[in-house]
C-alpha cells in the first residue's frame, strides 16, 4: 500500500517508504495491549487558584463520566450520561484547556459532547469556562481517553478529535503515541459509519507517523485529495489556544481527516 498526493506532499517518500518497510514485529511495537497503560507523563502543572479548586469540586462531580460506567466493555452507550437526547456524539481526546471542546458544545447544542483530560490544570480552564456560560452537553474524565474509549459501545460516536497530541520524539517512546494500530482498532469499533477520525499537529514527524498508521489500517480512508486539504483548517474549524500561539520550533499545522470505511 502507498499513500501519495503528488509532488506538493512533503512527506510523500518517507511515508511510502514507511509503509513499504513496515512489518508485523513493528506493529506490536506500536500498539499496545487492549486495557495496558497507554497515559504516560505527568498529570499537574501549575498550583490551581482557589477560585479554580472551588469550581473543580462544584462542577467535577456533575460532569463527570461516572466511573461505574468505565467497565470497558465495550457497551456503554453515550446517551446514557446525559439528562436530554441528542441527534449525535463526538469525543475529544486530550482536549487540552478545552476551549475547543467548549466552543464545539455551544456551536452545536443539538450534539453531545464527551471529552477526556488527564492534566488537572486544562480540566479546571475548562469548567471555569463551562461555569461562566453553561453548557448542558458536555461531560467529561480526567484520566486515560483509552479507557472511556474502550467502554464506549459499537458505532455510537460520529467523530473523534485528536488535537496536537503528544509526539514523543525519541524512537524508544514511540509506542506511547496515542494513534497507534491497537487504539485505531478501538476507534474503527466505536465509530458511526462514515464517522470521522480529526487529528492535527505541527510537528511534521508526528504527522507523518499519523498518517502512515491511520493509512495502514483498512477501516480508516485520508480524504485529502491535495496539500491545500491538510495544510490549511476547513472554513468552520475552531482554532486550540496551541495552535494560535504556537509551539517552539514547531512548523504548519496540519490537519488530516480520515474517514471510517468497510474493511
Amino acid at each position: 500500500m502507498a499513500v501519495s498526493l503528488g509532488k506538493n506532499w512533503i512527506w510523500s517518500k518517507t511515508c511510502k517508504r514507511s509503509l513499504a518497510n513496515h512489518t508485523p514485529q513493528q506493529e506490536k511495537l506500536q500498539g499496545s495491549a487492549p486495557h495496558g497503560r497507554s497515559l504516560f507523563g505527568r498529570r499537574i502543572g501549575r498550583p490551581l487558584s482557589t477560585q479554580k479548586k472551588e469550581t473543580m469540586d462544584r462542577l467535577l462531580p456533575v460532569l463527570s463520566i461516572p466511573e461505574e460506567k468505565l467497565d470497558q466493555a465495550g457497551t456503554l452507550p453515550p446517551s446514557s450520561l446525559f439528562n436530554q437526547d441528542f441527534s449525535d456524539f463526538w469525543l475529544e481526546i486530550g482536549f487540552g484547556y478545552g476551549e475547543h471542546l467548549a466552543a464545539l458544545a455551544r456551536k452545536n447544542p443539538d450534539n453531545g459532547y464527551l471529552g477526556a483530560e488527564p492534566f488537572i490544570n486544562g480540566m479546571a480552564a475548562l469548567l471555569t469556562d463551562i461555569e461562566n456560560k453553561p453548557c448542558e452537553n458536555i461531560r467529561v474524565m480526567m484520566n486515560d481517553a483509552m479507557i472511556l474509549a474502550r467502554s464506549l459501545g459499537n458505532e455510537t460516536l460520529q467523530g473523534i478529535y485528536i488535537l496536537n497530541p503528544d509526539p514523543w520524539h525519541k524512537t524508544r517512546h514511540h509506542k506511547r503515541r496515542i494513534v497507534n494500530r491497537s487504539n485505531l482498532d478501538i476507534f474503527y469499533r466505536i465509530l458511526q459509519p462514515g464517522g470521522l477520525l480529526i487529528l492535527t499537529t505541527d510537528v511534521e514527524p508526528m504527522a507523518e507517523w499519523m498518517v502512515t498508521q491511520a493509512s495502514l489500517h483498512p477501516g480508516f480512508q485520508w480524504k485529502a485529495k491535495t496539500s491545500k486539504d491538510w495544510l490549511a483548517p476547513p472554513p468552520d474549524w475552531i482554532a486550540t489556544r496551541y495552535e494560535t500561539k504556537g509551539a517552539k520550533n514547531a512548523k504548519k499545522m496540519c490537519y488530516l481527516f480520515f474517514q471510517k470505511t468497510d474493511k
